[in-house]
């Protein structure tokens, strides 16, 4: 009987922490969508020609998320179904990492295979 109880307890937890790094993950997206909001504008190419100084923090702030391989595939697969659904305009999201003097380590391409990074 004690041994079913570790097992099932074992079980829970294995569940629980399961649970809890998937919605690690989807906050990530949502916090990188939420920062890069400044950047719509430039990215849907509706307005100006270049990204504002609040959308390089944004583009900043995500940059200090991509800390491991998993958060820069999780972020890459997020900003290409985002990008679909927005209308983001694929030239402006590949410009902006220069136009913001930031070095990317997720591609900012509509081709990029997510998980060989």
């Amino acid at each position: 009987m004690e041994k079913k109880t570790i097992l099932m307890a074992s079980g829970l937890m294995m569940m629980m922490l399961l649970l809890s790094a998937t919605t690690a993950r989807a906050d990530l997206c949502q916090d990188a969508l939420t920062a890069l909001l400044p950047c719509m504008s430039f990215l849907t190419g509706s307005n100006p020609p270049t990204p504002s100084a609040n959308c390089c923090l944004g583009a900043k702030e995500v940059l200090n998320k991509a800390t491991t391989s998993e958060d820069r595939k999780d972020l890459c697969v997020c900003f290409k179904k985002a990008a679909a659904q927005d209308g983001v305009k694929s030239d402006r999201a590949e410009q902006l990492p220069d136009l913001c003097k930031i070095k990317s380590p997720v591609p900012i391409k509509p081709d990029v295979d997510c998980n060989k990074l």
